[in-house]
């Protein structure tokens, strides 16, 4: 083998496609590398091999079939050769022949054709087919590639290694995991692959699918050991997280040992228990109890007889031979657990993880209990699909189920899960809609907007369920913009600093907001722009109360004949509009062409009504719901129209000169609509409650303001009418020559300690350094109680080298500082379970749903004679399957022996799976 030698670099770091050039220098690193000639170490690669693998696909391209599952283009060192793999793949997954001509062009079309580095060379390609020995052993060529990618992967995990070693903000036990997870990585390189196509993942499913319809009836996965569970789940899944609660004293400890009893005695298949709670001598007796009848009192106590006492010796000698583990660590930490659990899988290769239990569980940040279980409950998420195992955890249950008249456990039960009240607004982005959360009770597969805390961006998720928790105190929020929403105490919503429960927060902390608000998917009804029009003008200015005329009022006779002519122009002859001047103002009388009799109506009155929004005096009006089914283009036209009435496009007077750009109504509800339909054009406006001092209703004031968000009002909705379209162009003209000075769409102080200091660290930049990158005069560490502005959050990410700063700079997120947090007397509450990202918007803020989203089945034991002594079902158990995210729900009924905390199956009262 031949190695060629690099050019010469320094510096650390880990090899991917695109950094698979980096070196290192033996000279500086302190850590025995051993020098080549100028000192300096060559990167581990092979590049006969990789010739000879893509000589081999030039010469016979059929053998793509054979290596495509074995090799990726990031697997090759040289990028040139990197590239024509690539570009190979994508011809035979095209269907389209791999031959020179067509691999040229393809190349061509890419722009990899040149004589620049990583470019390729059409005499490359010759060669390379030249000097291949022959396709026959394409495999064993890729093999070789392949082989050197991991030791070049192994390399940069080693020096990602080693510079945890040096980073001294990390614990000793995150540091450990990390270096842990990186190591464990490489070893899984040649198993777990990035993104695959899905006719691989296809071909794949069929066999198994092949191989279910054979072993039909038979439990695939690792099986519980109880018939009827079993029937339901199909057996404990590899990468299931199971989350088995209960209220203290049920019997949710003894449930688990049982299925680690039955898993590893009864399938001799390996099993690990962490107990949090119980000792390894505790446990044992438990399981002897199992094993042998014998009442679990007189096991501890000693009183034993002599017939019992051979069950006993018996029982030790059985139990003693079973792949059984335990770790009876009290306190351990979500990060000690995954670095044993990764041990103990290597070397027993165990098949089962129980974990006893959740809350006693300590997560890396103690300083906020939500965040730490919901951390807690995503990494034994991760480690089920990290080691492909099924993972059980069991956890407790709230005191709710005390409280209510039925004592079945809920999915609300959990602890940690807050709810919101019933008249609390989901959005649903298919539809472009809100949605009481109340009225989704039982309705499922919907999707609401979540937040990807990867991106930072609002997507698309799908409901599992919407489920009613019961009656309980709540609080509202109000932010500075006005916006409200009440919640349980436990519920919680986004700040800069994680998940925080309502509790935890206090006027002055920031509160993440949807920026902007998706196009609906789906089309719900489309509206004519005359349709808008006129609609926006009788919501406004309208009078449309029953047994009186449908008119409309303005002081501007150019918007009296737009509201005529948009009249005609979507009834036609069936009205006949008539234009009337009372003083200073016109009244426009919009009155059927024909007689009106007993079940003969006004077309218009007839058209409002089947919007919902007929016969609303001023303070009852809102926007009806099809509206917000529009496109952004049609919601905006909406606006314009809306505007002209009661809103206000105005350029103040005097030495400072202002624009004063707002919409006020009496109705609250027709003002949140405004400022959530401003949300759909990417504005974020504020609501203002201004009271009228005796002279009538309060006005609800939905005001614009800032640079950007008046420039992108005035682009996209701006103004109609005489008053209106002279002082839009004078604004725009101010604002053209004004420097944008906004403190509203800001990114909080908090991300200075947060997100830049540590990358500062990690990059040896210094603060002199940092500010002078930011072209600022240096000014200490004042700066770092400064809210940061999106523009300067961009620049900065850029200075420091921070890809989580400059994510957030290009978020859906606007921070809105919480004004007041105030008690709001008891309300059913209510709340939804999302898939993945586990939290939606509702009331135009972010807010998260339970614990449980994490969960692919979510198990409740229930037991009557706990709160009825004299129920006919002594005796007997209820496994409620809550959620299965791959299979059917149901109740399975076990025998609890109350003498030896042990569960058996319950043949009588077998149910059905729902």
């Amino acid at each position: 083998m031949s190695i060629e030698t690099p050019a010469s670099s320094s510096g650390f770091g880990s090899y991917n496609r695109d950094d698979n050039r980096r070196r290192f220098n033996g000279r500086d690193n302190g850590f025995g590398v051993a020098n080549g000639p100028g000192g300096e170490k060559a990167i581990p690669h092979n590049p006969e091999a990789e010739e000879a693998v893509i000589g081999s696909l030039l010469i016979d391209r059929d053998t793509v079939i054979k290596i495509a599952p074995i090799l990726r283009p990031a697997d090759f060192f040289s990028e040139e050769r990197s590239a024509i793999y690539e570009a190979i793949l994508d011809l035979y997954e095209l269907r389209t022949p791999g031959d020179l001509i067509t691999l040229r062009d393809e190349l061509k079309r890419r722009g990899k054709l040149g004589e620049g580095e990583g470019q390729v060379k059409i005499a490359n390609l010759f060669k390379m087919m030249q000097i291949t020995p022959s396709p026959i052993h394409v495999e064993h060529y890729a093999k070789i590639v392949l082989r050197y990618a991991i030791m070049r992967r192994l390399i940069g995990a080693g020096a990602q290694v080693t510079a945890l070693g040096f980073d001294e903000q990390l614990e000793t036990q995150e540091m450990i995991d990390q270096a842990q997870q990186l190591i464990y990585g490489v070893v899984q390189e040649g198993v777990k692959r990035e993104a695959i196509k899905v006719g691989s993942i296809l071909e794949e499913y069929f066999d198994r699918l092949a191989f279910l319809q054979e072993h039909k009836g038979e439990i695939i996965g690792v099986p519980s050991g109880y018939v009827d569970l079993d029937k339901i789940t199909g057996g404990f899944q590899p990468s299931d997280l199971v989350i088995l609660a209960a209220r203290p004293a049920t019997g949710k400890t003894s449930l688990a040992l049982g299925f680690a009893y039955n898993v590893s005695m009864k399938y001799q298949r390996p099993v690990a228990v962490f107990s949090l709670e119980m000792s390894r001598e505790q446990l044992v007796q438990r399981m002897l109890a199992m094993e042998t009848g014998v009442d679990s009192h007189r096991l501890r106590t000693g009183y034993i007889d002599e017939q019992e006492w051979d069950r006993v010796s018996r029982a030790f000698g059985n139990l003693a031979t079973a792949p059984l583990y335990i770790d009876d660590s009290a306190g351990i930490s979500i990060l000690e657990m995954r670095s044993r659990a990764r041990r103990l899988h290597a070397e027993y290769g165990i098949e089962m993880l129980i974990i006893d239990y959740l809350q006693l569980m300590a997560g890396s940040r103690t300083e906020n209990r939500v965040q730490e279980v919901s951390e807690i409950s995503r990494s034994l998420k991760g480690l089920a699909r990290e080691l492909n195992i099924p993972v059980i955890c069991l956890s407790q249950l709230s005191r709710a189920v005390e409280s209510r008249t039925s004592h079945v456990p809920q999915l609300s039960d959990l602890r940690e899960s807050g709810c919101l009240t019933g008249d609390t607004l989901v959005y649903l982005p298919d539809s472009g809609t809100y949605q009481r959360i109340d009225s989704l009770i039982g309705q499922s597969n919907f999707n609401v907007l979540a937040l990807n805390e990867n991106t930072w961006q609002l997507e698309p998720r799908p409901v599992l369920k919407a489920f009613a928790t019961g009656l309980k105190p709540v609080f509202e929020i109000t932010t500075r913009l006005g916006r409200k929403i009440k919640a349980t105490a436990n519920h919680k919503f986004v700040t800069i600093s994680g998940w925080q429960r309502l509790d935890e927060l206090q006027p002055g902390l920031h509160l993440a907001l949807p920026r902007r608000l998706p196009e609906p998917l789906l089309n719900k009804g489309e509206m004519s722009e005359a349709e808008l029009g006129l609609l926006g003008h009788l919501i406004g200015d309208g009078c449309t109360l029953p047994r009186h005329s449908v008119q409309y009022t303005t002081n501007d006779p150019t918007l009296a004949e737009t509201v005529a002519n948009l009249a005609t122009e979507i009834f036609g002859d069936a009205v006949a509009p008539r234009i009337q001047q009372e003083r200073k103002w016109y009244q426009v009388y919009l009155s059927a062409s024909y007689r009106l009799t007993h079940g003969v109506r006004n077309p218009v009155a007839s058209w409002l009504d089947k919007m919902g929004i007929f016969g609303l005096r001023s303070y009852e009006k809102y926007v009806p719901e099809v509206v917000f089914a529009q496109s952004t283009e049609k919601i905006a036209l909406f606006l314009r129209h809306l505007w002209a009435t009661d809103g206000s496009i105005h350029l103040g007077e005097g030495v400072k000169h202002y624009a004063n750009i707002y919409y006020a109504s009496s109705s609250q509800q027709l003002a949140r609509n405004v400022q959530s339909l401003l949300l759909r054009l990417e504005i974020t406006a504020k609501l203002s409650r201004r009271s009228q001092a005796g002279k009538g209703r309060d006005q609800y004031h939905i005001i614009v303001s800032g640079k950007a968000d008046i420039e992108r009002f005035l682009k996209l909705v701006g103004g109609i009418g005489q008053n209106k379209t002279v002082h839009h162009a004078a604004i725009a003209e101010y604002l053209g020559e004004k420097v944008a000075n906004t403190n509203r769409d800001v990114l909080p102080r908090e991300v200075w300690r947060k997100m830049v200091v540590p990358a500062m660290q990690t990059a040896g930049i210094t603060t002199r350094q940092m500010q002078a990158g930011l072209g600022n005069a240096y000014c200490g560490t004042g700066l770092y109680k400064q809210n940061l502005s999106r523009e300067r959050a961009a620049k900065l990410a850029q200075v420091v080298n921070s890809e989580e700063l400059n994510k957030l700079a290009q978020s859906d997120i606007y921070w809105d500082e919480i004004i007041s947090i105030e008690p709001a007397g008891e309300a059913e509450v209510y709340d939804l379970t999302v898939e993945e990202w586990h939290s939606f918007v509702a009331n135009d803020v972010i807010v998260h749903n339970s614990i449980e989203q994490d969960a692919d089945i979510v198990m409740f034991i229930y037991r009557e004679e706990m709160y009825n002594p004299e129920t006919e079902k002594k005796n007997l158990a209820e496994i409620h399957i809550a959620k299965h995210r791959n299979g059917p729900t149901g109740v399975v009924p076990l025998f609890f022996h109350s003498k030896t905390t042990r569960f058996a199956d319950c043949e009588p009262y077998r149910q059905a799976p729902r």
